[in-house]
């Protein structure tokens, strides 16, 4: 970036480390990064700096950020400053509240992530340097304006000089010139006046009929009340009138003109000029012309910049969901986890008595609805492990219909408009049948009398998120229920959101279909009318030139049987949760292993450094220093023989490459069988 195009970003805080791990974040950005340790400081780079982003800490000596920001509010010149809060404290609602009412434009909780950091930053630096460039675009037009104003007001001025100049010649040689005697009623015209009324002296129609034939109806009363009173008056008069010439053209003229007297003051002749002023007045009218079309396309450029903020500012807003809920549905995965390992082994150990059996199943199935409840909310926040094939639809929806059959009832019609040819796409086939179910559900939901859905499906073309067009597949879910306002069609993809009653939706279906589409590289479009239907379109990358495998049924499984335990074995379980560490140790000891703990990658290399009878590793992912997809790569490299498993409670581990090949997963929150499944596929 050129350094006339960089943008000043003030960064304040007391704390010199924390700036300096601010301007390492945002160095990527290429902007020029300013910092200043107190309020007061912050306040001399503001006067001294054009600056385009503030980024305040909250908590600092003499003035806290709150403080700050209202007297940088106050001045004129700083009331459009982006300024972002930074609170390294968990900021309560009236904490956001008062942050934005003095001005703030958002809050960001430390510690920070750098993506969402840069990327809020990079948001405001760039609308500040679009602002800027709007601003010199109008100030070039309005010199423009104002250079066209003066050239057209010199061609004016030059068209006076040459009035002024044939007036003079007119008076001197009589050209264009007119006079009325008054005692006799004779008119006389010089051949300049005729030239201005198209006529001819010799034409045979007398003067007063040919004023009354060509002068324009709608200007004769004035000029004729502006004579006559020339007449009363003795003074001169200026008269502005149109003539509608044979051909069909319309001139402006002026006329000057002043009554002559006799001894006793009895008007005798009135003489004047005419002069024609048509140039003038399409001088004017172009200028008009010219300041109208300048105020539409200024108020063009001014909707699209608000359009353009309201987008930005909804995509950052549901960008800001996706990665608190993310973190939410994360650390609830962790917390499930424990819960129902641990009550999985309970129950084993608990007497035959029914009652507390039961307590115990209601707890576990509990938790299994909340694991299922975390993965929608996964979904929304594209944090689900995806294992993307490629899907023939047609095939898939034709496998799905008994289901949806039974999921919409007797009162709703499901037409199926699929086309035979429809391009595959490659998503989670899994997740790809929730999400369609999810559609039909909120569809049959929206016609609580009876209705229709229809599921189409075309080929289509266009960009996700600005990138270049490409080959997409439209697959849509229309009903004919009551359709959506505008206002809930902007909310419609938030988790929670739903205008469904107290107890008959969760507000998660339609996030979760969302997510699930944004995270396969595609775009979910809605469309609706209140009263006449709502259409759900999943716009997914089209498969160019493969098709998807026929599916084949799954075999059979006998239900009730208990899976294979494998033998007896050492284990090393690596979690930094200790809850969770503490559930999968307990399900592993249940089956009669050997188990190992660690908190950390590190501590679990030193075990195996110790202890060389460890067979197996079942490591967490998102743990502190060294990832498990980190600590499953070293021991690839280093201790081949011991095995490993890998759990993780949302999809980050797109980059792991060839290493996970062969490597058993679990999904948390995991139970004790799907356990014994993964130590039954290292054998």
């Amino acid at each position: 970036m050129e350094p006339d195009e960089q943008v000043n970003i003030l960064l304040v805080d007391d704390q010199p480390a924390k700036l300096m791990s601010y301007e390492v974040v945002l160095a990527s950005l290429g902007e020029n990064l300013m910092t200043a340790n107190s309020a007061r400081e912050a306040l001399e780079q503001l006067l001294k700096n054009e600056i385009a982003v503030l980024l305040v800490d909250v908590c600092m000596p003499e003035l806290d950020g709150f403080e700050l920001v209202t007297m940088i509010r106050e001045h004129p010149r700083f009331q459009r400053t982006a300024i972002i809060f930074v609170s390294a404290v968990m900021a309560s609602e009236p904490d956001r509240l008062r942050g934005y009412a003095v001005g703030a434009v958002d809050f960001v909780q430390v510690p920070v992530v750098p993506e969402l950091l840069r990327a809020k930053v990079k948001v405001f630096a760039e609308l500040y340097r679009k602002t800027r460039q709007l601003e010199r675009l109008n100030a070039e037009l309005e010199q423009r304006v104002d250079d066209r104003t003066a050239a057209l007001a010199l061609v004016a001025s030059k068209l006076r000089e040459s009035e002024q100049r044939r007036n003079a010649a007119l008076a001197a040689g009589r050209m264009g010139s007119w006079d009325w005697d008054i005692a006799s009623g004779n008119h006389h015209w010089d051949e300049g006046q005729h030239a201005i009324f198209g006529s001819a002296p010799d034409d045979g129609v007398s003067i007063p009929e040919r004023i009354e034939d060509l002068i324009h109806p709608g200007d004769k009363a004035s000029l004729r009340t502006k004579v006559f009173h020339a007449l009363k008056s003795g003074l001169p008069f200026e008269a502005e009138f149109r003539i509608t010439l044979r051909g069909g053209d319309t001139r402006w003229c002026v006329a000057h003109g002043a009554a002559s007297r006799d001894a006793l003051g009895k008007p005798v002749r009135l003489s004047g000029v005419t002069q024609d002023i048509t140039a003038k007045k399409q001088a004017e009218m172009a200028l008009s012309l010219l300041n109208e079309q300048l105020e539409h396309r200024v108020e063009e450029r001014t909707r699209e910049r608000e359009e353009a903020l309201a987008q930005l500012f909804e995509a950052q807003k549901l960008d800001t969901i996706g990665q608190l809920t993310g973190g939410v549905a994360h650390d609830f995965n962790n917390l499930l986890m424990a819960i129902l390992g641990s009550l999985e082994v309970l129950r084993k150990r608990l007497t035959d008595t029914p009652r507390d059996l039961r307590l115990v199943d209601n707890a576990i199935e509990g938790a299994k609805r909340g694991a299922a409840l975390t993965q929608r909310l996964l979904a929304f926040a594209r944090r689900q492990e995806l294992k993307p094939e490629i899907v023939d639809i047609p095939e898939l929806v034709d496998g799905m219909a008994n289901l949806l059959e039974r999921a919409c009832g007797p009162t709703i019609e499901i037409r199926n408009e699929l086309p035979p040819a429809l391009p595959s796409v490659r998503v989670d086939r899994n997740q790809f049948e929730l999400a369609l179910l999810n559609l039909v559900v909120n569809a049959r939901d929206a016609m609580p009398f009876g209705g229709t859905i229809t599921l189409t499906g075309s080929a289509a073309s266009g960009a996700v998120d600005g990138a270049v067009p490409e080959p997409l597949v439209a697959v849509g879910v229309v009903d004919t229920g009551m359709g959506m306002d505008e206002d809930t069609i902007s909310h419609a993809a938030e988790p929670f959101f739903t205008t469904k009653g107290i107890g008959k939706g969760t507000g998660l279906g339609l996030s979760m279909v969302h997510g699930f589409v944004v995270q396969s590289g595609g775009k979910l479009t809605i469309t609706s009318v209140v009263g006449s239907g709502t259409t759900i379109e999943m716009r997914l990358p089209a498969v160019v030139g493969e098709r998807a495998a026929q599916s084949l049924p799954a075999p059979p499984t006998d239900d009730g049987v208990d899976p294979v335990r494998p033998h007896a074995s050492t284990i090393l379980v690596v979690d930094d949760d200790g809850l969770v560490r503490m559930g999968t140790v307990a399900m592993l000891e249940d089956l009669g292993h050997t188990v190992l703990e660690a908190s950390s990658g590190a501590e679990a290399l030193e075990i195996l450094q110790v202890n060389t009878a460890i067979e197996v590793v079942v490591t967490d992912h998102a743990m502190p220093g060294m990832s498990g997809v980190q600590l499953i790569d070293k021991l690839q490299r280093t201790k081949p023989g011991v095995k490993t498993i890998l759990a993780t409670g949302y999809a980050d581990i797109a980059n792991a490459g060839d290493i996970l090949t062969n490597i058993p997963r679990l999904s948390k929150p995991f139970t004790q069988d799907s356990l014994i499944e993964a130590l039954a596929a290292l054998a």
